[in-house]
């Protein structure tokens, strides 16, 4: 993981999280930039709070439109249109936004353009299935606006985010492979979690492959694993914010069994419409997420 070099690098441990804005206009068609020939994108800074924020500060400054020019879509709101792993530690969240209004054209350095000819084919075929249309229905008697930020009070300077890592298994039957936690675990003791780890000095996928053989034996490729879900989780005012991937493990080798009972005392396979309690609040919404195929979730976080 690269050093901290600037305001747009997390942590070494964290993730790299790039957010792209895709606007799209009320004849459906998406707004490029020139220079690179790209949607408008760009790295969380401090002054994001949220990965939408990155992504609407980077449709603000390389294209000029205003904040007042664009709104939510309704089928999406804030959850991101895409989610792709670039590189290991790399994400790519996409996120669709829509025009308030007409605007003249064309912008300066811009081109609006069909969606065909997105370079993305999974981010093609994902709009395809999502049938946006660039019309901003009402909600609630008008346009769905943009909110404003989420972030923790007295914030300054960069915030580093930890990374966690989360193990979706499903059995044959669908069920999904939880652990019930140590009652003197220092986090969530005596409750049920993902198979799950913090990143030390190594990829994303690589602290999951490592976690998954230490606590239950289990042996994963890491081309075996495909990013599911995220929940960016602040459990307080003072808090650090968490950055919580959950991957989807396509191929398990081996049967999970206790090789740390300090740490876990039962691994066990749940139906996923009668999860036992207590669970992790944000596992349950990564489950809920991954079953209605939303890429993102939010915790904790306020308005400003």
């Amino acid at each position: 993981m690269e050093e901290v070099d600037d305001m747009s690098t997390f942590a070494p441990g964290s993730a790299h999280l790039t957010c792209r804005a895709l606007v799209i206009d009320h004849e459906g068609r998406f707004l490029r930039v020139r220079a690179p020939s790209e949607l408008p994108g760009a790295r969380a800074e401090a002054v994001d709070h949220t990965l939408l924020e990155t992504a609407l500060r980077a449709a603000t400054e390389r294209t000029g439109l205003a904040r007042g020019d664009l709104c939510l879509t309704p089928e999406l709101l804030t959850t991101p249109a895409h989610v792709e792993t670039i590189a290991p530690g790399h994400y790519e969240f996409t996120f669709a936004l829509y025009l308030t209004h007409d605007l003249p054209e064309p912008f300066e350095g811009t081109d609006w353009l069909p969606v065909e000819q997105l370079k993305a084919g999974s981010l093609q075929a994902r709009l395809s299935a999502l049938k946006l249309n660039g019309e901003p229905a009402p909600v609630n008697a008008s346009a769905p606006v943009i909110p404003r930020p989420a972030k923790a009070p007295d914030a300054g300077g960069t915030e580093l985010n930890i990374v966690g890592v989360h193990l979706y298994a499903e059995d044959d039957g669908g069920r999904v492979l939880l652990g019930l936690r140590h009652p003197d675990s220092a986090f969530a003791g005596g409750t049920w979690h993902f198979l799950a780890g913090h990143c030390e000095r190594e990829s994303a996928v690589a602290c999951l492959v490592r976690e998954a053989y230490e606590e239950a034996g289990l042996v994963i490729d890491a081309a075996d694993l495909e990013l599911a879900h995220v929940v960016h989780v602040l459990h307080g005012p003072s808090a650090r914010p968490r950055m919580q991937l959950v991957f989807r493990a396509r191929r398990l080798g081996g049967t999970p069994w206790l090789r740390e009972p300090d740490k876990c005392l039962a691994w066990r396979w749940w139906d996923p419409d009668v999860l036992p309690e207590p669970l992790v609040p944000y596992a349950r919404t990564a489950i809920d997420g991954i079953r209605a195929g939303r890429t993102y979730s939010e915790m904790g976080w306020c308005p400003a």
